[in-house]
């Protein structure tokens, strides 16, 4: 049987759809759909489009009306369907529209698989909040309304422990809150982009974080004094692989998430280096390894009973869990009574050894493979601790060098002069 489809006019713009060939008998047909189709243009493309009436008079009407909607939309106004349309899209609509195409940024570029688990993360009490909301009818009231369910602990996630499912009410601060509020506002960039929406409404929205009331990692960061007593008391409680992952991190600056999958293939003894696989396209895809380091990965690879260097105490073949890590550390500082620890604490704790030992911040920069350079280590990582400081400002001089100490000064010269200064450090080294 053959058969083939064409369009037969039966007025301006207006046509049916006519069936024609032979059937398995040999004789040929003929049949003459009632559906009446109209000519029109669709994303710069000529096509037929179904009026779904067989009535040449309302199908006339129809392609009047979506000529009149073409020309709106050229010059700028825009027809009621679509206005109403917009006002009927739902944030979870908008949200799961977002989450399937990956979490795209503003100029579509892609997205580390990690960064778009997290995002994905922070839209789920989003869409648990607004679900129903229109998109378009979001205001900066209902953020308010947002930030005082997430402070009352009313989102339930849902989550398994070793197979089983749990449920848990959670909390989310500030911070928390401006990241989730900050997905929200990335989903509805999205729509407005695929016009969906007409403006994002939460643009120019404020934060609830202040800077002076952040963290920075170097408040978390453990004394010497402090991490000897972690890590003795994580061994104590035969916490073997944590203690050892506590001095690893702290003896190398790694991020968490770029030291839990390494494997002992990656320690090159011989070379003194340890290979790593940076996270936040780092740079320097290596660590140094100094003579406490070597002592660790010894003591490490003679108790190892795998590839992993960190494996899970329920499955060797995987990672230590980074969150029960975290848990770890903070009952070991609890029962110690130390300020808060965190695993990027323990980076920051490599940043000052690092400065207080004479590094340049430019060089700590690239050993700890962050590619925004020496700015971020004085900003974020940067700390001295108080006996380092009062060790240096013991070093401070303030005699001033007479005349007949330097009789070829100018006499012409201001105290703070270049000459004066050199000869001030002269008299300091003397002292």
């Amino acid at each position: 049987m053959t058969c083939k489809m064409r369009f037969e006019i039966i007025g301006p713009g207006l046509a049916r759809q006519v069936r024609e060939g032979v059937d398995d008998s040999g004789q040929p047909f003929r049949y003459e759909g009632k559906t009446i189709y109209a000519r029109v243009r669709d994303k710069g493309r000529r096509t037929w489009k179904t009026t779904e009436t067989d009535t040449p008079k309302d199908a006339r009407k129809w392609l009047l009306k979506w000529k009149r909607e073409k020309w709106m939309l050229a010059n700028g106004i825009e027809p009621e369907g679509v206005t109403l349309q917009r006002q009927r899209v739902t944030v979870a609509e908008i949200v799961d529209a977002y989450t399937q195409a990956d979490c795209p940024t503003k100029k579509n570029q892609p997205k580390k698989l990690q960064t778009i688990q997290d995002e994905k993360g922070r839209l789920r009490p989003v869409r648990a909040f607004f679900g129903d909301t229109p998109g378009a009818g979001l205001t900066l009231h209902d953020c308010d309304k947002y930030r005082d369910w997430r402070k009352d602990g009313k989102f339930v996630t849902t989550f398994k422990v070793r197979g089983h499912s749990q449920t848990r009410k959670t909390k989310g601060g500030n911070r928390a809150v401006d990241l989730e509020l900050q997905s929200l506002s990335n989903a509805l960039t999205l729509a407005v982009r695929r016009g969906l929406l007409k403006v994002n409404p939460l643009v120019g929205r404020g934060r609830y974080t202040c800077a002076e009331d952040v963290r920075h990692c170097r408040e978390v960061a453990p004394s010497p004094e402090g991490l000897q007593a972690i890590t003795g008391w994580l061994r104590a409680g035969n916490e073997t692989t944590d203690a050892d992952l506590t001095q690893f991190l702290a003896y190398t600056g790694l991020r968490i998430g770029e030291a839990l999958p390494l494997k002992s293939d990656k320690v090159n003894l011989g070379e003194g280096l340890v290979n790593v696989q940076r996270e936040k396209r780092g740079v320097n895809p290596w660590v140094a390894i100094t003579p406490e380091l070597e002592t660790l990965l010894r003591e490490m690879m003679a108790r190892a009973t795998g590839e992993l260097l960190f494996p899970s105490p329920f499955d060797a073949s995987r990672p230590r869990d980074a969150s029960a890590f975290r848990r770890r550390l903070n009952a070991a500082t609890k029962v110690l009574k130390l300020p808060h620890v965190t695993p990027h604490g323990l980076r920051s704790y490599y940043v000052t050894q690092a400065r207080q030992s004479g590094l340049t911040d430019a060089e700590i920069a690239m050993l700890i493979g962050d590619r925004t350079g020496p700015a971020i280590i004085a900003h974020t990582y940067g700390d001295l601790r108080q006996d380092h400081l009062l060790a240096q400002a013991r070093l401070i001089r303030h005699k001033v060098a007479s005349t007949e100490d330097a009789p070829h000064a100018s006499r012409k010269a201001s105290p703070m002069s270049p000459q004066n200064t050199r000869v001030s450090h002269v008299e300091s080294t003397r002292v």
